[in-house]
């Protein structure tokens, strides 16, 4: 019974990833016709209405008194969805998804220097030893890839903002973990991602942003990349991973965030037909190659903490 569960968690944390993983050609394809506010607006307000619509349907429940409480719980949710979101669209619509999905990769990285840094926790020397690897491996792909243009070196640091944001998001979201639930926690982050998206695109976009709106749902492709973005990405990958957490160790369930850069650099490359240059794949592989590297090395007092 007990392997059976295992083999589940598994499956859901990889399936969880692949998800993940293709969010980035779906953004890349919500781009080339609509504005990033619009995106990110139309994005969490779907997934916001999908989870109010199961939480209707009894599927879910929610304690809405504990859920101001914490002043924490809203600052987990400001850092993710709404700042994570932000640095990522405007890096990825500055960059190939190819580079973006493996710059996002090193999450677990940032979490490591922040435990290092922040709560006092020593790193093993393998670990130092690959983080200096991917920190390599980022810098040398954005001298490469910048051919004398500062748009590439600029989507680079608003990605590495997004790093930050996410690892700030793991660190917030596991000291609320034990006062509520995945769902709980989703639906705090959904609404700040539906609020302050739209209020931030109104703002910034003034009367335009119901013309961009109305356009973009007039295209076919932005329609199917909101739908993979909003029910997929968001509201599915994010159950299937708290599922996986639920039969898994959490350890295990995030060592699989290792397969996103590889699924969203071969989706780039064979279906969105972008170009990587053998160079810019050997800087790919040295960040991969660190990220993997932090994880493994990890000391067991470490392991069983995170």
């Amino acid at each position: 019974m007990a392997k059976n569960k295992t083999k589940t968690g598994i499956l859901c944390a990889l399936f969880a990833n692949v998800i993940f993983g293709f969010s980035f050609l779906f953004s890349k394809t919500a781009l080339s016709v609509s504005e990033p506010l619009v995106i990110l607006a139309a994005r969490f307000t779907l997934a916001f209405l999908f989870l109010n619509i199961l939480w209707a349907l009894g599927v879910f429940k929610i304690n809405f008194k504990s859920l101001f409480k914490s002043p924490t719980l809203w600052l987990m949710g400001l850092a993710q969805p709404f700042l994570y979101f932000v640095f990522e669209l405007y890096g990825l619509s500055l960059v190939s998804s190819a580079v973006s999905g493996v710059i996002i990769a090193l999450v677990p990285v940032a979490v490591m220097l922040y435990s290092i840094l922040g709560l006092k926790e020593k790193a093993t020397p393998l670990q130092w030893v690959f983080t200096l690897i991917s920190i390599i491996g980022v810098s040398a792909i954005s001298i490469s890839s910048n051919n004398g243009e500062k748009t590439y070196t600029l989507g680079i640091l608003l990605l590495l903002g997004a790093v930050i944001c996410a690892a700030a998001f793991n660190l917030l979201s596991r000291k609320q973990s034990s006062s509520y639930s995945p769902f709980e926690r989703t639906y705090v982050m959904f609404f700040i991602g539906f609020v302050g998206f739209n209020a931030t695109a109104i703002i910034s976009l003034k009367q335009d942003y119901f013309t961009v709106l109305k356009h973009s749902f007039c295209q076919s492709a932005f329609i199917v990349s909101i739908v993979y973005l909003a029910i997929i990405s968001s509201v599915l990958a994010f159950l299937l991973y708290n599922f996986a957490t639920s039969n898994i160790s959490a350890v295990m369930a995030s060592s699989f965030s290792n397969i996103i850069p590889i699924v969203t650099v071969l989706a780039g490359i064979f279906i969105l037909k972008e170009n990587l240059k053998a160079l810019d794949l050997c800087f790919c592989t040295l960040i991969i190659l660190g990220v993997w590297g932090v994880n493994k090395f990890a000391t067991k007092k470490k392991i069983e903490n995170f």
